[in-house]
């Protein structure tokens, strides 16, 4: 079923995108799910749901609004729910009885999936399945902001209402939520407005910037404790995170961890995606960071050190190893624009993710450079420790470029000094890694979940020493954002 189909709109609620969580977490078995699926429809009045009784199955509202309430509620208003919210989630959940009553408004369209059609596919997968129950949770942490985003659409700021957020942090939270509600109800006209997307991004900067600043990091390798207030930053920005195409990848790591391939490409492409015109808009916002940016960078810059490796012997063939490849771009840079080089380079590229290895394999086969490349999947770890072989002549050039900073001292010391191991006389050794002075460090440690170990100049010229490589054989070098570092090591 089409997701037009299924009516999914942020409509007038701003960021009700319930729905659109689910599909994404059913992707690749909404035809099962909504094969017995229902459409609904309701008069003003109907009872959607009756507390007390049990559900048989999640309710998707296509159209219109319906209230919500419950027993022992002090306040006469429910909460109005509208297009693309999910009923019945959290009777799913826990089981059992329906914890309120929700009532249409109006007239209502909607579509149920029975209960059944989700056990089915949580038995056949249960990897399924749980991306069912995160989206479902997902669902419940966004409805606990229901309250405040209805008062920044009209336009009150909470007045009196405390959080454990510094004053600072939180106006700019608010301020943020407004550009935000002020673009999806622009979306709806005929013309963009081009200052209400400025704004946006300018209040979505000065956010990750004050985090950052708030919560500095305790060290290279620690990022600030977690507390109440950064607890509560989640709350009040995870809904918008989920909207994007990148930053909800790294959040949800489908490969288990933030930075994988399909990511990495995603940022290449400066190309955004997301949930609706605002999600691409969000999505903007995030491939405009200067950690972003670092990751585009660092590509011309690989780019440059093997155009300089052809220079510095003229032993062909130039023996190169990427480690943790990814998509491998700086490969493909190099090889389309110089074609002559497929039969004087020969690249070797390891990655323990299958799924990359298989992607980098599909492009070389488009461009016909398979036999100018390598590709062999191995557990790294395993590699510096001896568990796993690798035969490799002796290398002119190995790297890493987002890998290190996943790692502590200890385990990049043991792989340097592998990697030493491996070089020819006067080969190199380049690996990448954040530094300390990243202005997105904030977001990525305490929105993302994308911790990384940070290491400035000292931190990578130590490391290097300490893989046997000698002293003064070392140089630093960063990419044009001056975010990520890269140590190269001269055997």
């Amino acid at each position: 079923m089409d997701r037009n189909t299924l009516g999914i709109t942020l409509g007038g609620f701003v960021l009700n995108a319930e729905s659109l969580l689910l599909l994404q977490a059913l992707e690749g078995a909404v035809d099962q799910a909504f094969a017995d699926v229902q459409t609904c429809r309701f008069g003003p009045g109907d009872c959607l749901i009756q507390e007390g009784q049990a559900p048989d199955g999640l309710i998707l509202i296509s159209s219109g609004v319906v209230k919500a309430r419950w027993m022992g509620q002090k306040s006469q208003e429910g909460p109005l729910l509208g297009p693309g919210s999910v009923l019945g989630d959290l009777s799913y959940l826990l089981g059992g009885e329906a914890r309120a009553t929700v009532e249409a408004m109006e007239h209502v369209e909607a579509l149920k999936v029975p209960c059944s059609a989700l056990t089915v596919i949580i038995e056949k997968d249960p990897a399924q399945g749980l991306r069912l129950f995160r989206s479902l949770a997902a669902i419940n942490a966004q409805r606990l902001l229901t309250q405040t985003h209805a008062q920044v659409r009209d336009g009150v700021v909470g007045r009196g209402a405390e959080s454990p957020m510094p004053g600072e942090l939180s106006s700019a939270v608010v301020r943020f939520k407004q550009c935000a509600a002020a673009v999806e109800v622009d979306l709806r006209r005929s013309e963009p407005d081009a200052v209400l997307r400025r704004e946006l991004a300018e209040s979505f900067d000065s956010l990750v910037r004050l985090t950052g600043l708030l919560f500095p990091a305790v060290s290279g390798a620690m990022p600030a404790p977690d507390g109440p207030a950064l607890q509560a930053l989640r709350l009040e920005l995870l809904p918008y995170l989920l909207l994007t195409r990148s930053a909800e990848r790294m959040y949800r790591k489908p490969r288990g961890y933030a930075g994988d391939f399909l990511t990495i490409e995603w940022m290449y492409a400066n190309e955004p995606g997301g949930a609706g015109e605002l999600g691409q808009l969000l999505d903007r916002c995030f491939l405009n960071q200067p950690a972003a940016q670092a990751v585009r960078h660092r590509r011309e810059l690989l780019k440059d050190e093997l155009e300089q490796a052809l220079q510095l012997t003229e032993q062909r063939p130039l023996r190169v190893t990427s480690l943790a490849c990814g998509p491998a771009a700086e490969v493909f840079d190099i090889l389309l624009q110089y074609p002559e080089l497929a039969d004087q380079v020969q690249f070797t590229l390891v990655d323990v993710d299958q799924e990359a290895l298989n992607h980098v394999q599909e492009r070389l086969l488009a461009h016909g450079l398979d036999q100018a490349v390598r590709l062999e999947r191995r557990n790294l770890l395993h590699l510096c420790i001896g568990r796993q072989k690798l035969e490799l002549e002796p290398q002119h050039l190995m790297y890493s470029i987002g890998l290190i900073d996943y790692f502590d001292d200890r385990i990049v010391t043991r792989l340097q000094t592998w990697i030493r191991s491996c070089l020819a006389p006067g080969g190199r050794s380049i690996l990448g890694n954040f530094h300390p002075n990243n202005p997105t460090r904030g977001l990525m440690d305490h929105l993302l979940d994308w911790r990384l170990i940070h290491r400035d100049e000292a931190d990578m010229v130590r490391l290097a020493d300490a893989a046997g490589f000698a002293p003064g054989t070392t140089r630093c070098r960063f990419e044009q954002a001056g975010v990520n570092l890269f140590s190269i090591a001269t055997r």
